[in-house]
């Protein structure tokens, strides 16, 4: 099940190279419902991968849409018309039971432009951002067994992951911690390994707590000694999160529609 599209839209998809393309007929859905989500956009967006191959994506954005299609965050998607942020959709698609997650990204791709005419070009730019770095002691990180899948369980203030590389964690910080990270997260570590690993930090409470968004949600014990995500970066796996400018890839909208072609 994949859930919370928001802060990193999709974001619990294992991520890839985010602009790899293909010469290859584009991958699609079988059958794909897309209509708008009138509810008010009082809760955050979702996304579930059922079994089956079925596809459910609630109250997202057309900027959550585009970033989860590319594996992205949000914070590199420029361009476009105002209501990238204020339009919300529902997707009901279908695809073959045994389609891969990556897949399903790219029949996303296929699937905004083709209901909604997206258009869009890769650049870069330079902006402020979180680095992930090495610490100054060696980090300590236990590197995962040979044969092993890729396992996350995280809710406030907790992740447990296997199988994760840096890259990975760097895109899932913001969605996990979105109070405390709120930019986006580049990995410079060097390192290219995937590990296992815990982490715990005290959340924050804040109006992506109260949504329901994100890995944050108000501390409940009043007795317990806070820890930012940044200290429990650099105190549990020895790493470290600081900010920086930094060029990093972007996509840029050329053209959208905002109404969806019949499904």
């Amino acid at each position: 099940m994949i859930r919370a599209l928001t802060a990193a839209a999709l974001a619990v998809l294992p991520s890839g190279p985010a602009f790899a393309q293909s010469t290859a007929a584009p991958l699609s859905f079988e059958v794909a419902d897309v209509k708008g989500n009138k509810s008010g956009g009082g809760r955050g967006a979702s996304a579930d991968f059922l079994p089956g191959g079925r596809v459910n994506v609630t109250n997202a954005t057309m900027k959550e849409l585009i970033a989860g299609a590319y594996s992205v965050g949000e914070y590199p998607v420029s361009g476009g018309p105002g209501w990238l942020d204020a339009e919300r959709y529902d997707i009901v698609a279908k695809a073959a039971p045994t389609t891969s997650e990556d897949h399903v990204r790219k029949m996303l791709q296929t699937l905004l432009a083709d209901r909604f005419k997206l258009a869009i070009h890769h650049g870069h730019k330079a902006t402020s951002v979180y680095a992930l770095t090495l610490g100054k002691q060696a980090p300590k990180l236990q590197e995962s067994a040979a044969g092993t899948e890729a396992d996350c369980k995280g809710l406030r203030g907790h992740l447990t992951r296997t199988h994760m590389s840096m890259p990975d964690l760097a895109e899932a910080l913001p969605r996990m911690s979105p109070r405390y990270i709120d930019l986006p997260v580049v990995d410079l570590t060097g390192l290219k390994g995937v590990y296992d690993f815990k982490l715990e930090w005290t959340t924050m409470p804040g109006p992506a707590a109260a949504a329901g968004r994100g890995g944050d949600a108000p501390a409940t014990n009043p007795d317990t000694v806070p820890v930012s995500i940044f200290n429990a970066i650099q105190d549990q796996p020895g790493l470290k999160i600081e900010g920086r400018k930094h060029p990093i890839d972007i996509i840029v909208i050329d053209h959208v529609e905002r109404v969806p072609i019949e499904n």
